[in-house]
């Protein structure tokens, strides 16, 4: 088992996630420049290097449970998956929508697809 101070901290770290993941999404960076804390003048170039930095390592976290799931044919773990990357792709797509950024629309769609097509003939196949 175990220690409690490593089984608080896996299950706080994803509610702080969450929580901050939700404030971003929608009332973004603004406040943070209006206290001084980001500099206006290149935020963009940092929200930017931001956005990469997470795509790589949540591309990297896929590629290497999805090995994982794969290789044990693990369908709980197939299908958490799917849940995170679904989670990811609406509420990307509802800004995009929301946002006027139509392609990207049709991006997250397809990769969903993508992804949908992947994960569930592996959650669903009989042992």
């Amino acid at each position: 088992m175990q220690p409690m101070w490593k089984r608080f901290l896996i299950s706080t770290m994803p509610i702080i996630l969450i929580g901050w993941g939700i404030v971003f999404a929608f009332w973004g960076f603004g406040f943070f420049v209006d206290i001084g804390i980001l500099p206006a003048n290149n935020l963009l170039a940092w929200e930017s290097g931001l956005y990469g930095a997470i795509m790589m390592g949540w591309g990297l976290t896929l590629f290497l449970l999805g090995r994982i799931a794969f290789q044990r044919d693990d369908k709980e773990l197939l299908r958490i998956m799917l849940l995170g990357i679904a989670l990811w792709l609406i509420v990307e797509a509802f800004f995009s929508f929301t946002l006027g950024v139509w392609f990207n629309v049709g991006v997250d769609i397809a990769v969903f697809a993508l992804f949908t097509l992947v994960l569930l003939p592996s959650r669903n196949k009989e042992s």
